[in-house]
């Protein structure tokens, strides 16, 4: 029998479970209001929705993705799944692994730092 932990590792693609302090921020498209990144993969993301516009399984959305260096990514997707207010989406397009890393990097560095 499979062990959940080493399941949850199979994933195709490397994903970054952020602690809160460092999500990244993601904008839905036509909506002033900045939700948080939870996790991140190439592929997708889930995030926490603080908008006010219904979202709903398979929905197409657009997003832009904003990083504490500044940087902005902008992504459309369809939205695989929403509990509550978390929502899972999955890209059309890819985020850069070189990202990924790099975000990686800045967590890691900026919780040796808080140390």
């Amino acid at each position: 029998m499979q062990d959940n932990k080493e399941h949850e590792n199979t994933r195709k693609y490397y994903r970054i479970k952020y602690p809160f302090f460092y999500q990244p921020k993601i904008k839905t498209e036509g909506e002033d209001i900045e939700s948080y990144i939870i996790e991140l993969s190439e592929r997708g993301c889930r995030f926490f929705y603080e908008g006010t516009r219904p979202l709903n399984k398979g929905l197409d959305l657009r997003v832009t993705i904003i990083f504490h260096d500044g940087a902005e990514f902008q992504f459309s997707g369809d939205i695989l799944n929403v509990e509550g207010k978390n929502v899972i989406l999955h890209f059309s397009g890819c985020l850069p692994l070189s990202r990924i890393m790099e975000e990686q990097r800045y967590i890691m560095s900026s919780r040796i730092n808080h140390i």
